[in-house]
């Protein structure tokens, strides 16, 4: 189901306003997505409004005024925003909000940096509403998988982002969510990006994190297969570097080692082997 009404920044305020009217408690609301943009005049309108929400007392609160005024779930959601992950979805007739609790498409948090980046709007009543910067939204953006992403992040691109400040988010991510999935997603939006004619400096660094991320899918598998053929007994605590290298090659084993050590996915044991936590 394609949902065409659209909100301007007329109708975002209002919406905002409405939404302060029926708070009893303080919420704290991070905006993102399409609705920042358009406040920000990079976008005219936007199908619904983004928000992120820290705590879990606050996504009750949020919900439950919500729900009191009768915004109610859709009957039909797009698998595009299925895939989101959003905590809960709540529409009333044009009026719709997507929330989410700390993370977004199970792949990106609301970092200690992304609220430090972020620009406080307004307050009114209980409500607080700040905006990622555009560089977070760049990223957030780059995780998600809608028609209209790749339009934006051009925008967003246009406007002008900061490539090290992304690339440190990257880094960030990695850290706190020991896990590189969002790298992926990251690739297949700059090759949409480059489709689209825009080659942006930030290209060259996504392919070298994903090569890496490639090279660790490659060791993983090689270390778990090799522990389940080669190494069953108590000889070794683990598998060898020096087998894996004979499977994957020197530089595929270096950096693939190199990229599990950084997502905190690989122990190297006394005797020098490598084996997976989960194993």
């Amino acid at each position: 189901m394609t949902r065409e009404s659209k909100l301007d920044d007329y109708g975002i305020r209002r919406q905002f306003s409405e939404l302060a009217s029926i708070l009893d408690e303080q919420v704290t609301v991070y905006l993102i997505g399409g609705g920042a943009l358009t406040l920000e005049e990079l976008k005219p309108a936007t199908k619904d409004i983004d928000l992120i929400v820290r705590e879990t007392a606050e996504l009750d609160r949020l919900y439950a005024a919500l729900e009191s005024e009768g915004y109610a779930v859709p009957d039909e959601i797009d698998q595009e925003y299925e895939e989101l992950e959003a905590a809960f979805i709540l529409q009333n007739g044009k009026r719709r909000f997507d929330v989410f609790d700390e993370q977004v498409a199970g792949v990106l948090k609301l970092s200690p940096g992304m609220i430090d980046r972020s620009e406080h709007l307004f307050d009114e009543g209980p409500l607080t509403v700040q905006r990622v910067s555009l560089e977070d939204i760049f990223l957030f953006k780059a995780v998600a998988n809608r028609d209209d992403d790749v339009d934006d992040m051009v925008t967003l691109a246009q406007a002008g982002v900061d490539d090290e400040t992304v690339l440190d988010e990257i880094d960030t991510q990695l850290s706190i969510l020991a896990d590189d999935g969002f790298v992926r997603s990251m690739k297949y939006k700059m090759e949409r990006l480059a489709d689209e004619g825009f080659d942006l400096d930030i290209q060259d660094e996504i392919e070298a994190l994903h090569e890496q991320s490639s090279s660790a899918d490659d060791v993983r598998q090689c270390i778990r297969t090799l522990a389940e053929t080669e190494y069953t007994d108590d000889l070794y605590d683990g598998v060898p570097e020096w087998r894996i290298e004979q499977e994957l090659g020197a530089d595929t084993t270096r950096r693939g080692i190199e990229w599990l050590k950084r997502i905190d996915e690989v122990e190297r044991n006394g005797d020098d082997t490598l084996t997976l936590p989960t194993d």
